[in-house]
């Protein structure tokens, strides 16, 4: 499941691209936001199993993970201001 979500991230982050975005800082921290967006599942997963040693408590960080890391940009969109 965790392996989709870093899928349907990396789509979501090649299909929204900003455009405009005119100075250097401005694009580095983007890039740097769409890195952390595309791997933050797979970190969340092998943090949880790593960390978290009850089975329960492990399913109920991992069900927590799968709310928070949903890719609600790859379902509705980004819109550029």
């Amino acid at each position: 499941m965790y392996l989709g979500y870093v899928v349907a991230w990396l789509f979501a982050v090649q299909s929204n691209q900003l455009i405009g975005i005119d100075d250097r800082f401005s694009q580095a921290m983007s890039q740097f936001g769409e890195f952390f967006a595309i791997v933050s599942p797979a970190l969340w997963f092998f943090a949880t199993l790593s960390l978290v040693r009850s089975p329960m408590s492990r399913i109920v960080v991992l069900a927590i993970g799968l709310v928070v890391l949903f890719p609600f940009p790859l379902f509705f969109g980004v819109t550029p201001q």
